[in-house]
């Protein structure tokens, strides 16, 4: 058995303190342990909360799988190819969105992962900077790629105001301390720059129709499962505002042909493709099965 002990409680919303907490529904860790971890809901601001969890000192252990695409860069499996596949249209559209803010300061990306959208940027001739808490995604970050990545301590060292851009691509669910992360980037952004963070929707079509199956639950890697209610509430107070909200309509594709598969579907690339597009045909600008949103300071 792959449990890791002791387990963590949270009592408490990270965003509005409120602990009227209610049962939301369980889910299975697919990737790693197919251990199955409860979700609470925050009744105040429709946060849903992973817990009990792992407690972050341990919680490096369930990113050690092939499986988790971002961090071993694989392209075993189907839907790892699919996903790769698609990962240069994304790079390229990702950029375009944070290109019109990068002037003389860098682009952090907090989550680089192994290092593909710093690298796309780098080649177009900007400076970078990554942070990454995992070793191994760090190292071949370095090695294969020669970018600048370091261990998430290195974020209480970057200067005031020094980032024109701030990335976090699906990452933002994964930090343990939301006051925190959300304190730090206020103080690296630069007063003009942007903050760019990439969450899964809870409110989602395809959210609810997969329920406890829904991929991007990704239990117990994903703490936090976000609406774009809780995500407003969570910028406001740290002073930022939500300047707009935009789509990611590839994520439900993908995040519907993993659904299926943890169905047992066996024609889960074919089902999941079918829900993902009834999935974005649903969506309006605040239901998309994952979202960016842009933050400034207030």
């Amino acid at each position: 058995m792959f449990h890791v002990k002791p387990m963590e409680h949270i009592s408490h919303c990270p965003i509005c303190k409120s602990t009227d907490l209610s049962d939301f529904l369980t889910a299975q860790d697919y990737t790693v342990s197919k251990e199955s971890f409860s979700l609470v809901l925050c009744k105040q601001c429709d946060l849903a909360i992973t817990s009990p969890r792992p407690e972050t000192a341990n919680l490096g252990g369930y990113y050690k799988s092939e499986e988790y695409v971002s961090h071993s860069d694989t392209s075993k499996g189907i839907l790892n190819k699919l996903y790769k596949a698609a990962r240069y249209f994304m790079l390229r559209s990702k950029y375009a969105k944070v290109k019109p803010y990068l002037k003389n300061g860098f682009l952090l990306d907090i989550g680089c992962g192994t290092g593909a959208f710093l690298n796309f940027c780098a080649d177009k001739g900007h400076q970078v900077f990554g942070i990454e808490p995992d070793q191994d995604a760090r190292n071949m970050a370095s090695r294969e790629k020669g970018i600048s990545v370091f261990g998430e301590e290195k974020l209480d060292e970057l200067a005031g105001g020094a980032a024109d851009v701030i990335t976090m691509w699906h990452v933002l669910e994964h930090v343990p301390d939301l006051p925190m992360r959300l304190k730090q980037m206020k103080h690296i952004l630069a007063s003009k720059g942007r903050i760019f963070i990439a969450v899964p929707n809870k409110n989602s079509y395809d959210a609810h129709v997969y329920s406890k199956f829904w991929a991007a639950y990704d239990v117990p890697r994903h703490l936090w499962h976000f609406t774009p209610s809780a995500i407003q509430k969570l910028s406001e107070q740290h002073g930022f505002v939500v300047e707009d909200t935009l789509a990611m309509p590839l994520d439900a594709y993908y995040i519907s042909m993993l659904s299926e598969k943890y169905k047992g579907n066996k024609w889960n690339i074919l089902n999941g493709a079918v829900n993902g597009f009834i999935s974005n045909l649903k969506a309006n600008k605040l239901r998309y099965s994952s979202q960016i949103y842009v933050l400034r300071h207030a």
